[in-house]
């Protein structure tokens, strides 16, 4: 049954009234601009309840009020233009530019420096906190970008960036590298959130998949010169890996910076000119009643206030509750007496405890809960599912799948880069085919489920890799090229799915569940990752190995890959040990992906045009001309505005 939401756009910001307007030419009389603003007409009504196109919708009307953020970024466009506009877009492409040239080099890095400390194989722990840190992360950034604004929420995220990378350069343990590994992950989740919550703000259901796809492209030329970068640094060297790190502290907050100023600025401006009173009636109303800023607060009210509407206390639970059920699977095979330590033991029990108080706080007493009931849908539900197990079967394989094939396999340090940027160059190319194959089918569930089945026939193929010892190099690229192509469209269409299944106000925190979930599926499969690597590896390692070399001798192997691919003697029996090993994390992964597959059958399959969702009938207007966003004529709009809503408070 249909639904109707409250828009937060102005009748006049349609795209088929934009075309009705007038022409505006630069004489400013009075006059003039009161006959420009055809008070009349339907620019000067307040927004309506728009009745929604699209079943996903639930079955009640929603009586949620605007946050500011989400007003600040519809304000966007009605004081940019012409250069303008250039300049936002280019911003973004400095960003996604230095952002993929740090993800296609530090991934690399990361194994050498728990290498560099013989804790290899806490790689798995450290990635289990850091998927629950991302997971928590998300609603949090979402909520900040929501309530502040974006460019304050990405301000705040590249700070965060800079203080990891810089404990992690500067680490004399492994201990540090965790540390600052989660300082990272905080910094480095907000800027991944902010930046798809930016293309998704200012793009259409049509291009959001392409605008996607585009932000990620640099990802396919950075991952063909990251190979040359590691090797110019020497990062395989015993410190070289620190150099790694420590060039993005410096290149990332100075690339970052105009986009981060050109927002700020577009907030002021919009704020300044009276901008935001027309793309919000709720903001109109406050701002004409002298409340735009809300009654004064003490810090501690305000304080209890954002905490209260970002629910921090449900998130710390449910991080502390996923952080105290997963890591013991990656830490049992260090810990005295395995499973029956118990300090083990008391991890499960309170991690439980936390869980299910968790639950009953969200049920019962959160007064704005992480999965609020009025955005759960069909399109968000199966998407969530569909990438929640992707990500659970893909961690399982992924977390030390190039550190076996690193092992195994005899290419050069070059070599070796190219191919652990496979499965990321892969996903960012068929993203923007897969783009381009929505902007013109204006479909995306069809597209998705050839997507997951693709990812199947990826998987099967890097299986049968682990069950022979001379390998074919050909298979071995065949596997994560098939992956990357199912996994872009998959992964393209989700995004999607989500976005545009709830109404703009909920949109941002309908990504960050996606994320939320789509991270916990990570963690999990991190942790059993974690487990079966440190259980079967030092088994097979010592079966195969034990009446040949000593205790002290097989330890090195098991905590350093590059000790493991050093070895000339007894090469054959440690490549069958990390292969047997590896056939252990293949088989579940393969049985996994059918799960998303069936999701994928599931979900709906909305039509993909001119409005930024499925719910509400606001469109994207790409471009404005120069008289649209005149400054004077937008202050008497925002005038007419706020007396209009004065005049309906003064009836009530």
């Amino acid at each position: 049954m249909a639904t109707r939401y409250p828009s937060s756009e102005e009748p006049g910001q349609t795209e088929a009234s934009a075309s009705q307007r007038p022409t505006f030419t630069h004489t400013r009389t009075e006059e003039h601009v009161k006959k420009s603003l055809n008070l009349n007409g339907e620019e000067a009504n307040m927004p309506s309840l728009n009745k929604t196109n699209h079943d996903d919708a639930s079955s009640h009307q929603s009586t949620i009020e605007q946050d500011v953020g989400v007003t600040k970024i519809e304000a966007l466009y009605l004081v940019f233009s012409g250069w303008k506009i250039w300049i936002l877009w280019g911003s973004i492409a400095l960003i996604a530019n230095i952002y993929a040239l740090q993800g296609s080099t530090t991934g690399t890095y990361l194994s050498f420096a728990t290498s560099a400390f013989k804790s290899h194989a806490l790689l798995g722990t450290i990635q289990v906190v850091t998927s629950i840190m991302t997971a928590v992360m998300r609603p949090f950034e979402a909520k900040i970008a929501d309530l502040i604004s974006r460019p304050a929420a990405l301000a705040m995220s590249v700070m965060f960036y800079c203080l990891g990378y810089i404990a992690v350069a500067a680490s004399k343990n492994v201990t540090d590298v965790a540390a600052g590994e989660v300082l990272y992950t905080i910094g480095t989740t907000g800027i991944t959130a902010i930046m798809a919550i930016l293309l998704a703000d200012i793009t259409s259901l049509q291009w959001r998949g392409l605008a996607s796809g585009l932000y990620s492209a640099p990802y396919i030329y950075t991952a063909f010169i990251a190979g040359s970068i590691t090797q110019g640094i020497n990062a395989y060297s015993e410190n070289g890996w620190r150099w790694g790190f420590g060039m993005f502290i410096i290149m990332v907050p100075i690339l970052m910076a105009p986009a981060i100023g050109v927002l700020f600025w577009a907030d002021w401006k919009a704020k300044k000119i009276g901008a935001l009173s027309l793309a919000s009636s709720s903001y109109a109303r406050r701002h004409a009643l002298g409340q735009e800023d809300g009654p004064k607060k003490s810090f501690t009210q305000m304080f209890v206030y954002y905490c209260e509407m970002i629910d921090v206390l449900g998130l710390l639970l449910m991080g502390f509750a996923w952080a105290m059920l997963l890591l013991p699977f990656t830490l049992y095979a260090s810990a005295k007496n395995h499973w029956k330590n118990p300090s083990l033991i008391a991890m499960f029990v309170v991690g439980g405890i936390l869980m299910i108080c968790f639950t009953i706080w969200e049920l019962k007493y959160a007064k704005h809960p992480i999965m609020p009931r009025r955005i759960l849908n069909r399109s968000l539900i199966c998407s969530c599912v569909i990438d929640f197990s992707y990500y659970l079967s893909g961690y399982i394989h992924s977390t030390y799948y190039l550190s076996w094939v690193y092992v195994v396999v005899d290419w050069s340090a070059k070599d070796y880069n190219y191919f652990s940027n496979i499965t990321t160059v892969g996903l960012c190319l068929f993203g923007v085919v897969a783009g381009l194959i929505q902007r013109y089918t204006h479909r995306y569930k069809y597209l998705q489920v050839t997507g997951l089945c693709l990812r199947i026939i990826g998987q099967a193929i890097v299986y049968v890799q682990t069950r022979h010892i001379h390998r074919s190099d050909a298979l071995m690229v065949m596997g994560p090229v098939i992956i990357s192509m199912g996994g872009a469209c998959s992964v393209v269409g989700s995004q999607v799915a989500a976005q545009g299944s709830v109404p703009h106000q909920d949109m941002a925190l309908a990504m960050a569940l996606l994320a939320l979930w789509t991270r916990i599926g990570g963690a999990i499969g991190g942790a059993i990752s974690a487990a079966i690597w440190t259980d079967q590896l030092p088994k097979h390692l010592q079966a195969n190995l034990g009446q040949y070399l000593n205790a002290t001798q097989i330890n090195n192997i098991y905590g350093s890959i590059k000790v493991a691919r050093a070895q000339t003697q007894h090469r054959e029996l440690i490549i069958r040990s990390y292969l047997d090993t590896a056939w252990y994390l293949e088989v579940p992964t393969l049985v996994l992906c059918i799960v998303p597959l069936i999701a994928g059958l599931l979900t709906s399959n909305f039509f993909l045009g001119e409005n930024h969702n499925s719910i509400e009938d606001k469109k994207v207007i790409i471009h404005r001309d120069a008289s649209a966003v005149d400054e004077e004529i937008l202050r008497e709009k925002a005038k007419q505005v706020e007396e209009r809503v004065k005049m309906e408070v003064g009836r009530l």
